[in-house]
């Protein structure tokens, strides 16, 4: 009695919803939370940076972020929920931007990181997105040589720009005209800005995308 007991509390929790912890059939985020996600509209999805043009699907705030933090505390599974996400949206974008053959590419973590985490979030989400669509994957293109500091801790933008300044290295060449990098969330844009640079600087023809799952409040809806 006691193992059935148990059994059944564990089926509760494996079928609980990330954010709000009540039984979901859905997935891992239940359908309730999932329609607070506030989604980008066609002019704010959209945000150009001087090495890099990046589409975002959703607004980093509430339930969204709660659902992004939990995939970074362990929730490894979401990733797939994510990926899902990122691909029906790159699926609406104009055909003048999706019809590239992208390598696609995640936004590498540092070593360190990873070993804590057990995984890397943007790795699991853009290799999932490739091979749903069929598209050239790498995470062995670029590392993170640097251990950076979360960028959400950083106040200011002198701090974010110092923080992530030579923190990436190529470690491979390729032979492409486009790549997409793939993250989790767009907060200032450093980033993904000093990872296209590292690119440019050995490979300044290639065409450079990138796609996140959310974007913070530094960008209007």
């Amino acid at each position: 009695m006691l193992k059935i007991f148990a059994q059944f509390i564990d089926l509760i929790f494996e079928n609980s919803c990330v954010i709000c912890n009540k039984f979901s059939r859905q997935d891992l985020i239940c359908k309730s939370c999932e329609s607070s996600f506030v989604i980008r509209n066609e002019s704010s999805s959209i945000k150009s940076f001087q090495e890099i043009k990046v589409y975002s699907w959703g607004f980093y705030d509430g339930n969204l972020r709660d659902g992004i933090i939990a995939l970074k505390a362990g929730k490894k599974k979401l990733t797939n929920y994510f990926a899902n996400k990122l691909i029906n949206f790159w699926k609406t974008l104009p055909q003048n931007v999706t019809n590239k053959n992208y390598l696609v590419i995640p936004v590498p973590s540092h070593k360190k990181r990873i070993k804590e985490r057990g995984y890397c979030q943007a790795t699991l989400i853009a290799a999932n997105f490739a091979q749903t669509l069929d598209l050239s994957f790498t995470n062995n293109l670029i590392i993170r040589k640097k251990q950076t500091k979360f960028m959400n801790s950083l106040v200011n933008r002198e701090e974010r720009i110092k923080n992530i300044n030579d923190a990436f290295e190529i470690i491979n060449s390729i032979n492409v005209k486009d790549i997409l990098i793939i993250d989790d969330i767009l907060t200032s844009g450093n980033t993904l800005c000093e990872i296209a640079k590292t690119v440019h600087k050995k490979f300044p023809e290639i065409n450079i995308l990138g796609l996140t799952v959310a974007a913070g409040d530094r960008y209007s809806i």
